[in-house]
């Protein structure tokens, strides 16, 4: 509670001093887990859960601007201690560059806390309520703490980005590496509605509680995306070695807007952590319904199973129910 009330009279400190906007969103999730066996009832789950609380605020302050979020949970085990957890997402100064922003347009030096551009992830908006490929699969971290050079590439044709990072994510207090991480991403629209992305991630990574022993962590996306009237496609492969593990996965997400306010939407996720082992693989197949109630109110619907190459393990499923409320 000491970190919650310190982390909004920051906010609120920051709102005061410069001209800034306060918004973000509240999801409020119903979850529904189907036992893997019919009479393994006591394994069925149900509950509501807080999965995402945004509080964001944003300075209009120029050459340097400053962009805050404070994330906001209450779900089963969020903490060892509770299940509330509030937490910094991103804290972060944008330095529109003098100079370099007559060539090319909106370049910005990025300092602090910040979201990490790679591959789906930073163009998620999690249309259906599972996280993109690389998150769902913990292969990635959404944000991280770093410096980064970000910009428009002129005439509306993409953008690009080179970021440094600690390497550790936004959850932990510290890094546990003694290295820095790397993502470089580049996105092209060749076309209106057509985007083509390259996005690769290379850093090293301790082996278990030390430092002294680090492995190489490579991960490498590429992305197409095709939006045309009501029907939106994309599709991911994403690669990935950790030492001499090799792993790929691919992910394909589609939306048809049937009206302003509804949509059916489809996403099928196949990844192996390990190419060198047999029948490692698992399936990720969800079906959705998104109904825009007004702009500040999204409803969603989404049924999930997941199916595994290995015949001992049994597939899963649950269905999703989730409101999302902006302010």
């Amino acid at each position: 509670m000491k970190r919650f009330l310190a982390l909004l009279l920051l906010g609120l400190a920051v709102f005061v001093y410069a001209d800034a906007s306060i918004y973000g969103y509240f999801w409020c999730r119903y979850t529904y887990e189907n036992p893997t066996q019919p009479e393994d009832v006591t394994d069925n789950s149900h509950a509501f859960s807080i999965e995402r609380g945004y509080i964001r605020w944003q300075t209009k302050t120029k050459p340097v601007a400053f962009k805050g979020t404070i994330d906001i949970s209450q779900k089963s085990g969020s903490t060892n201690a509770a299940d509330w957890n509030v937490r910094l997402k991103y804290a972060q100064a944008d330095w529109t560059l003098p100079y370099i922003g007559d060539q090319l347009p909106d370049t910005k030096l990025i300092i602090g806390l910040q979201k990490v551009y790679f591959g789906m992830m930073d163009l998620w908006e999690y249309p259906v309520i599972e996280k993109n490929l690389e998150e769902a699969e913990k292969k990635t971290n959404s944000a991280d703490l770093g410096l980064g050079l970000y910009g428009l590439i002129p005439s509306g044709y993409g953008e690009y980005a080179i970021q440094i990072f600690n390497g550790s994510g936004y959850t932990h207090v510290v890094e546990a590496n003694t290295n820095k991480a790397v993502c470089a991403n580049l996105a092209l629209i060749p076309y209106p509605g057509v985007m083509i992305k390259g996005s690769y991630w290379m850093a090293e990574q301790p082996v278990g509680d030390t430092i002294i022993t680090q492995v190489d962590e490579d991960r490498y996306a590429g992305l197409l995306g095709l939006k045309y009237g009501p029907v939106t496609l994309m599709g991911e492969y994403l690669g990935t070695k950790d030492a001499d593990i090799t792993g790929m996965g691919y992910s394909g997400f589609a939306e048809i807007a049937l009206t302003k306010a509804l949509s059916l939407l489809g996403r099928y996720d196949y990844f192996d952590s390990d190419t060198d082992v047999d029948n490692n693989g698992h399936n990720r197949i969800i079906g959705g319904l998104n109904y825009k109630v007004s702009s500040t109110l999204l409803t969603q619907v989404n049924y999930q199973l997941m199916t595994y190459e290995d015949d001992t393990r049994d597939s899963s499923d649950k269905i999703m129910v989730q409101f999302k409320y902006s302010y």
